[in-house]
């Protein structure tokens, strides 16, 4: 027998001689005797010049509790199992060793002596070493004594793998923050909208939300909305039961009756509730509303007024089955209820909701690159495929949440992959209820191997991706905004709804001009279209530059003359528009200006198309 600890580790070199290598996946060590509190624990470690190395393999230790190591102290026929957390993998041809390790001084492991007879029953002596290794001592963890007579009883294991293929299938996570809803037991995964981010407009059904990046643009979208609150509170003047049918309020400034049967709507703690309001008593409770629970409330409560412009808020934090005017950062639900909203305007508009609103959301993507480290052998195999989900573009028709099989998504491993379709992660009502809880993002992993000894790792701790999405729309008019109030000619001087736009800085020119040309080569597929639109500071004007709007190059924003669309990703044509006289001498030539500035928009239907400039060159002339 011999004593491991801390600072007097026993340590076993063995040499691996199986083809390829091979993945150790536990040892058996024998103990006569152990601590009752402190633990133990095994290394494999690498070998330097034939002594142990400090070197841990990875996912090389494990350790156990004494009420996980069993005791013989008799016939060393008791074995002790130590199983990795993960495989270990150790290469053929290399010398490795196992190294026991503990702080206590009670334990006792078995070893083999040359010329002494065997315990277990056989009596036979130890004539030859039955592994090639060496046992070492320590005093320090550093320096080791080799004992060439002695051999720790051990037994390691190695995986077998099938011959067979394997599939590891990861799927997407939930989206968002995890945070609880009203009734203090719904976990919604969401993203944390800024201040106020809903517009509740007078008498109007239709709740605007100021969501960036929402994902959702698709009508058929589900969004849960959360945390939307008053801002109005007070506390409750007396305790209630679990039964009680009336309230009474500290102060009662900011409550009032909604517009659902002149019902006020409170909120205490998880509870939603809602009654007759009279001065500072709120009679004829209806308790546990909205599936929140009925229970006692102390004195001194908090209680919120549940209503936002008299639109009870039990309306509004739920989920809702569809969305309309989708914008590219915003999107409205229908409430039952129409908001009371005062103002000056012809139909004023309230921005409401407070800090803590959170809102579901998909994650649309076009392109998408994997960071997944891997390590494969000679005689293995790795391929990779995967499942995504239709989604809809900003100004799209596509039809979302169809899953597509992985036999058709094939793509190489921590490189970018793009996509010719926009492509969602659904959040969890969509998930739930257009996918029938299906998962909108996975990805196979196919793993075979020829030799029984080694297979392809897929590092788990390590696995994720990236996905990017386009910021591209195709905005015409006021119907594709909403409110229409809010659009933006690309004319205008500021404030167009195109998310894609490149607008030069104010250029200057030393000698006065009277023509511009605009030269670049792009990129452009048939779901999308560029316009390019100019504007002059003439050279007798006062006008401040940006107070001036643009005008489209050839009354449109077209080129010159008809460009080809582009058959594929790399295929770049060339785009010339000109305002002024052309090189051909034929036009008008423009004011003389001092002053000009370029702004190109670019659009489309397809987020996964967006054209793409190169080579731009933008000419004034003087004619």
């Amino acid at each position: 027998m011999a004593i491991a600890n801390t600072h007097d580790p026993l340590a076993q070199t063995f040499k691996i001689e199986e083809d390829g290598g091979c993945f150790i996946t536990k040892v058996d060590l024998f103990f006569a005797a152990k601590d009752n509190n402190v633990p133990v624990w095994v290394e494999l470690r690498n070998v330097v010049n034939g002594y142990p190395g400090k070197k841990l393999l990875p996912f090389g230790r494990k350790v156990l509790e004494p009420s996980e190591i069993n005791i013989d102290g008799v016939t060393a026929q008791t074995a002790t199992t130590f199983t990795f957390d993960s495989p270990v993998y150790v290469q053929e041809g290399e010398e490795y060793c196992l190294v026991v390790m503990t702080s206590s001084l009670d334990y006792r492991v078995w070893i083999a002596q040359m010329g002494e007879s065997d315990i277990g029953g056989t009596s036979r002596i130890v004539s030859r070493q039955p592994v090639l290794g060496v046992l070492f001592k320590s005093q320090n963890n550093s320096a080791w004594n080799a004992i060439q007579m002695q051999d720790l009883k051990f037994t390691l294991y190695k995986a077998n793998f099938s011959a067979s293929e394997g599939i590891l299938t990861l799927n997407n996570s939930f989206i968002g923050d995890s945070i609880t809803a009203e009734n203090g037991s719904t976990v919604v995964y969401g993203r944390r909208l800024l201040a106020n981010p809903l517009n509740l407009t007078h008498n109007t059904t239709a709740v605007l939300v100021n969501h960036k990046d929402h994902g959702m643009y698709s009508t058929s979208n589900n969004v849960t909305i959360t945390g939307a609150s008053s801002g109005v509170t007070t506390t409750l003047n007396g305790a209630i039961t679990a039964t009680s049918t009336s309230l009474t309020l500290t102060l009662a400034t900011g409550f009032e009756a909604s517009n659902l049967s002149s019902r006020c709507y409170v909120k205490i703690d998880n509870e939603i509730m809602f009654g007759t309001l009279s001065s500072t008593t709120i009679g004829s409770l209806t308790r546990a509303a909205d599936s929140t629970t009925a229970v006692s409330h102390s004195n001194g409560a908090t209680v919120e007024l549940y209503q936002l412009n008299k639109t009870p808020l039990d309306q509004i934090n739920k989920t809702h089955a569809a969305i309309a005017n989708i914008g590219m950062d915003s999107y409205t639900f229908t409430v039952s209820n129409a908001p009371t909203v005062t103002g000056s305007d012809a139909t004023p508009v309230s921005q409401v909701g407070g800090i803590n609103v959170y809102a579901t959301e998909n994650y649309r993507f076009e392109t998408m690159r994997t960071s997944v480290s891997v390590l494969d052998f000679p005689d293995t195999t790795l391929t990779t495929m995967i499942e995504t989900t239709t989604g809809t573009s900003p100004s799209g028709t596509e039809t979302s949440f169809q899953k597509l099989s992985a036999a058709s998504e094939s793509f190489q491993l921590n490189e970018n992959r793009d996509f010719k379709n926009t492509k969602i992660i659904a959040s969890v009502p969509n998930e739930t209820n257009e996918m029938a809880g299906t998962k909108s993002l996975s990805t196979e992993f196919t793993m075979g191997s020829r030799n029984s000894n080694v297979s392809p790792i897929v590092d788990m701790d390590r696995a994720s991706m990236v996905c990017v999405g386009n910021v591209f729309n195709s905005i015409d008019s006021s119907s594709d905004v909403y409110p229409t109030s809010d659009f933006r000619a690309s004319t205008e001087i500021d404030g167009d709804n195109n998310a894609a736009i490149y607008i030069t800085k104010k250029i200057a020119l030393e000698t006065p001009a009277t023509s511009l040309r605009v030269v670049f080569a792009a990129n452009k597929l048939n779901t999308a279209d560029i316009e390019v639109l100019f504007k002059i500071l003439r050279s007798d004007d006062a006008f401040d530059f940006d107070e001036i709007g643009y005008t489209f190059f050839n009354t449109d924003g077209s080129p010159d003359s008809t460009v080809n669309t582009s058959l594929e990703t790399d295929d770049f044509q060339d785009y010339t528009y000109s305002a002024g006289v052309t090189d051909d001498g034929i036009g008008d030539p423009l004011p003389e200006f001092i002053q000009f500035a370029i702004k190109i928009v670019m659009k489309g239907t397809n987020a996964a198309q967006p054209p793409r400039i190169r080579d731009l060159r933008v000419i004034a002339l003087a004619t």
